[in-house]
């Protein structure tokens, strides 16, 4: 089912979407406004009229544009332009997910999965059901459930003679959020999103080639659940030939899915092919895991998987897993922009900040709440998901850099919020950009692309060891993503090199001083 979910609107310059929006009051403000930077700064001026010239580019030419800097020694306005007004952000959203996760939820916060039982146990054998509910955990792949499980098993069971419960109550029934529907593909990328899902909600299929030529392609699922079904014509080619299988997916009645192979593998194609593909419902599918991984550890479970509320009395502790800190998950999400992990988190905040069952909904009053509270203005912003996929969210260049001066600000989630973002020349999405410059190691940032729409926001330190934060968007441009990259490119570049008006001044006053000893 395509989302229904409703979707949280502030009113605010249009650009390039509707005038029906809706107005939410909200906190008092919480940063004073930038300071505009002096026109009398020759360093500022020198760079001013750099980025400019960056900005003339000709591939800009049928671009929207925007661009702040600022930097966070005294809160000055660097640079400045169309920095109020509203671009798609693509994955720059993510930096409003995950900074009020880290600003709500704190930077040790973890996600639980939990396993309870009913209470009569005779010989190893449970006369009842066996519970499981989620919250949310955003990294919960087939391993952690097996050590989940397992934990389970050595807990002496033999039979489950009722059925495995998966509680998914602390999420609303929408698992495809705003932006799904923009698109009609199978890709992992835009997963379906639940309480309990495990490898972000999908399943991965390996095709390698038959023994012999015109022999079937081998399929391989993992992991191994009963409500995925294949259905492949691809056969092995010759030696040397260059071969191709395509994959679909389908959905089916209850939650199953069918998988469709075409094509062909080459005989000498050692490592085959492996594509990932979304499932249906992720909790009723990491439901089945779970009760295939209990049957693999000697466990029976004669019921089947059903989803319903875990009975809030009479059921007995069982088993807890637990995820790594929320600032090792902001990391990995941010440096390499997972969109899965975003909504997860979003609907987290709205479950845990929000006291209600986690949407798309709770969870963006929860950032429009963070917003305020750092000193965004109401009505300058649009909220759709967590992710930023698709043609959904509405922000401006300078409500970036108001985000990255709060995180900085708060020094106990500091650390944890820069080194999230990827380094330019050597990691995350920016790893192989920057390449000999002097923003290596210099500058990090989040980048955001989708068709038609770039974005680049971070840190840079520059020469003289201020640090700057800068936020770079380009909208509705033509052609491929790396000439914007360039532009980005460039301008972090030149924020690298910028050395300030107070190290410039303290140049000219040192050269001075020593002019007038020469002369003496």
């Amino acid at each position: 089912m395509l989302s229904s979910a409703p979707v949280i609107v502030f009113h605010a310059q249009p650009h390039t979407f509707g005038s029906s929006f809706l107005l939410l009051l909200g906190a008092t403000t919480f940063w004073p406004s930038p300071v505009r930077a002096q026109p009398s700064d020759p360093a500022i001026e020198h760079l001013q009229g750099e980025l400019r010239e960056i900005l003339r580019a000709p591939e800009l030419d049928q671009a929207f544009a925007g661009v702040s800097i600022v930097s966070l020694k005294d809160g000055r306005t660097l640079f400045a332009h169309n920095d109020a007004k509203l671009f798609n952000p693509a994955s720059n959203q993510k930096l409003l997910t995950t900074g009020a996760a880290l600003w709500y939820l704190g930077p040790n916060y973890r996600f639980r999965t939990e396993m309870r039982r009913d209470p009569v146990v005779k010989n190893g054998i449970l006369e009842g059901n066996l519970y499981v509910k989620g919250y949310g955990d955003p990294t919960l792949t087939s391993e952690e459930l097996f050590g989940l499980v397992n934990d389970v098993a050595q807990r002496g069971f033999k039979t489950v003679k009722g059925d495995l419960i998966v509680d998914a109550s602390f999420f609303d029934d929408n698992v495809e959020g705003p932006g799904w529907d923009q698109e009609d593909s199978d890709q992992a990328y835009a997963a379906p999103i639940g309480p309990l899902s495990a490898n972000f909600g999908t399943f991965s299929i390996r095709m390698l080639p038959g023994e012999r030529v015109g022999d079937p392609v081998q399929v391989l699922v993992w992991p191994p659940v009963t409500n995925i079904e294949i259905t492949s014509s691809a056969t092995t080619l010759g030696s040397g030939t260059l071969a191709r299988a395509w994959v679909g997916t389908s959905r089916l009645p209850g939650d199953r899915i069918r998988v469709t192979i075409r094509g062909a593998l080459s005989i000498d194609d050692a490592e085959g092919q492996v594509v990932r593909r979304p499932v249906a419902n992720p909790s009723q599918y990491t439901g089945e895991l779970i009760k295939e991984m209990l049957v693999m550890r000697g466990v029976d479970v004669k019921g089947k998987v059903k989803l319903a509320p875990m009975p809030k009395k009479n059921t007995i502790h069982v088993a807890t897993h637990f995820s790594r800190p929320l600032s090792e998950i902001v990391s990995t999400l941010n440096k390499f922009s997972n969109n899965v992990m975003a909504e997860q988190i979003l609907k987290t905040l709205g479950a845990e900040v929000g006291n209600t069952q986690g949407s798309w909904e709770s969870g963006n009053k929860v950032i429009h709440d963070f917003l305020v509270e750092i000193g965004v203005p109401e009505g300058t912003f649009v909220l759709a998901n967590g992710s930023g996929l698709n043609d959904t969210n509405r922000v401006t260049p300078s409500l970036l850099t108001k985000i990255l001066q709060a995180m900085w600000e708060r020094v106990e989630l500091r650390p944890e919020f820069v080194s999230s973002l990827a380094v330019a020349g050597s990691s995350g999405t920016i790893g192989g950009r920057f390449e000999n410059s002097p923003a290596v190691l210099r500058l990090r940032a989040k980048t955001g692309s989708l068709i038609g729409v770039s974005a680049l926001s971070g840190y840079v330190n520059t020469q003289d060891d201020d640090t700057v934060v800068f936020s770079v968007m380009m909208n509705d441009y033509p052609g491929r993503a790396r000439a914007m990259w360039r532009i980005q490119d460039r301008i972090g570049i030149a924020l690298a090199r910028y050395r300030g008006p107070d190290t410039v001044a303290a140049k000219a006053r040192s050269e001075a001083s020593l002019d007038g000893q020469k002369t003496q």
